[in-house]
């Protein structure tokens, strides 16, 4: 039950971030941070719960996975991969993780998109999003 209003939780918050409406015209929901967002800091408020949507495609082996700096910072309270809007055959969809905010502080988390099975764990892209909560 929590899993499901989690996925649901996600799909709202995503479905809000890509909307053209305007944010005023929104109701509040957790914030939605993509790659563009690894170049700049990122705020979030102790105890909030945050995402990060990263895109990923299934389809060729690759998958992201995340390591946080400072646990008692931020922690993961897990990921789903969201699949591609599209039918095409080897469309990519997202890989979203979700985060909850902890103590005030500031710390790193760290983003590798990689074959989980390739023994050289060689990554093809690396992220890193710079995290403050106050």
């Amino acid at each position: 039950m929590k899993m499901t209003l989690a996925v649901f939780g996600i799909a709202f918050a995503v479905a809000l971030a890509a909307s053209p409406s305007r944010a005023t015209d929104l109701p509040p929901h957790s914030p939605v941070f993509i790659a563009r967002d690894a170049a700049r800091p990122i705020s979030v408020a102790a105890g909030e719960e945050f995402f990060v949507a990263l895109d990923s495609n299934v389809t060729t082996g690759y998958s992201w996975t995340a390591a946080i700096g400072d646990g008692t910072v931020a922690s993961t309270e897990g990921s789903v991969y969201q699949p591609p809007a599209s039918q095409a055959m080897g469309a990519g969809g997202q890989q979203i993780f979700i985060f909850r905010a902890g103590r005030a502080g500031t710390t790193g988390i760290v983003f590798t998109y990689a074959r989980p099975f390739d023994p050289a764990k060689t990554a093809a892209k690396t992220l890193t999003f710079d995290v403050t909560v106050h």
